[in-house]
């Protein structure tokens, strides 16, 4: 007889930064999306990945009837070292986007797994998760793992439900 496995528990945030609802582009239960990036696969792939079975967030795209909660864009923002490869923008003002932007500078030559890791990391926090430590196997590192880690892992599903029950 096989016994249960127990549920794996939410894992806490790197020092300084906390799960919160309130930095989430969550707004009444979903996130209403619309793009402007030409990393349309690494966007379907997070958006996939963030939609698994249990999942509570509904991720659709916006219409002519609802407001835009998130955008997908792209920019030019260099190779430096300390230059992003990607970011989540919060704009909290009443009604505002919150954007996930790719450095295309950062992007290029990069590898499908890697451009994918980064654009689910970054939807993570849009939905309102924070940086792991290392100590943990999560898609909300601070650095994307070799090899890159491409959806949600299991403590990354536990600090979502934590979050969003």
């Amino acid at each position: 007889m096989d016994r249960p496995r127990a549920a794996v528990a939410p894992a806490p945030c790197i020092s300084g930064e906390r799960e919160r609802r309130s930095e989430s582009s969550v707004d009444d239960g979903e996130i209403r999306w619309t793009d402007k990036t030409r990393y349309d696969g690494p966007r379907e792939h997070a958006l996939k990945a963030w939609q698994y079975s249990g999942a509570k967030i509904k991720l659709r795209p916006d219409s002519a009837s609802t407001v835009n909660d998130l955008e997908f864009r792209d920019y030019k923002g260099g190779t430096a070292d300390r230059a992003a490869v990607a970011q989540y923008v919060r704009d909290s003002g009443a009604a505002a986007t919150d954007y996930i932007r790719f450095n295309r500078d950062k992007m290029s030559g990069r590898s499908r797994a890697f451009i994918n890791s980064a654009s689910a990391h970054e939807l993570g926090h849009a939905l309102g998760l924070c940086h792991k430590g290392g100590r943990v196997l999560s898609l909300m590192w601070t650095d994307i793992a070799s090899p890159p880690i491409t959806s949600p892992q299991s403590v990354d599903k536990a600090n979502y439900s934590n979050l969003w029950r």
